[in-house]
């Protein structure tokens, strides 16, 4: 008898919390107007969710609402980013470049809001931003120390990227050259 009422009890909690948790939820998105293309894959991403029909991977509704920011001034981003609170948003998904990285940083911390994107890694750890993006400068540093090597090429094509290595100056002899202009 008390085993059955323990498992009756199981299943009245989990029922209980299974109602509890919303069957649909809505995330954000930020984009440029000029970013056509991402714009069109986050449609995809969440239609391709959303058209599951194995409802153990799908166990929710993603609805999505959109900003198109004309540029990444602070105003812009900020207005956005409060447009896209107010509709009650758990995730915003999106991009940021050198001008909306601390204004999206910090409404991020702010607001407990998590910023999902797969724009160049922060150098500094923040909260509620999730990069997809893994920072290379500690598997690059593992590789060359782990096998020894004296020379290798590290092929790059934004300033960014350089600075990856400025840090093993002091452990490695380094020869930079970039590549401005590659034919085939």
């Amino acid at each position: 008898m008390a085993r059955l009422s323990a498992v009756s009890l199981f299943f009245w909690l989990l029922g209980r919390s299974l109602a509890g948790f919303p069957n649909q939820i809505n995330i954000g998105g930020l984009f440029m107007r000029s970013t056509v293309q991402e714009h069109s894959a986050f449609r995809f991403a969440v239609q391709l969710y959303n058209t599951n029909q194995n409802m153990s991977e799908k166990p929710f509704h993603l609805n999505y609402n959109v900003d198109n920011l004309e540029s990444s001034n602070s105003f812009s981003v900020t207005h956005a980013f409060c447009s896209q609170f107010s509709r009650g948003v758990y995730a915003i998904f999106g991009f940021y470049d050198k001008k909306s990285m601390n204004t999206l940083t910090s409404f991020c911390g702010a607001l407990h809001t998590s910023f999902i994107t797969p724009s160049y890694p922060i150098d500094s750890d923040v909260q509620f931003v999730i990069q997809m993006r893994p920072p290379l400068k500690g598997a690059v540093l593992s590789l060359l120390t782990y096998y020894r090597w004296e020379k290798f090429v590290y092929l790059y094509d934004t300033d960014r990227d350089i600075l990856l290595l400025s840090y093993p100056a002091a452990e490695f002899t380094l020869f930079i050259d970039r590549l401005t202009q590659v034919t085939f």
